[in-house]
């Protein structure tokens, strides 16, 4: 677990975090994050050092083949 993934989970915000380096991929468990859940998330991703943050909307057709 990421350290993000940590904030994350401890913000309310249930996710996995996938690194490709200061990309931060969010493949949400359940439901995708709501519109302030998003915007938290930015915030503690540019806090841990990420310049970018994304939000995988369909985890079965991940955008990075064998992920």
């Amino acid at each position: 677990m990421t350290a993000l993934e940590s904030r994350l989970r401890d913000a309310g915000i249930a996710c996995r975090v996938e690194v490709r380096e200061r990309l931060a991929i969010l493949v949400p468990e359940g439901a995708g994050p709501t519109r302030d859940e998003r915007l938290r998330a930015i915030q503690l991703a540019r806090a841990e050092g990420f310049s970018h943050v994304c939000v995988e909307l369909e985890p079965r057709g991940a955008a990075f083949p064998g992920d």
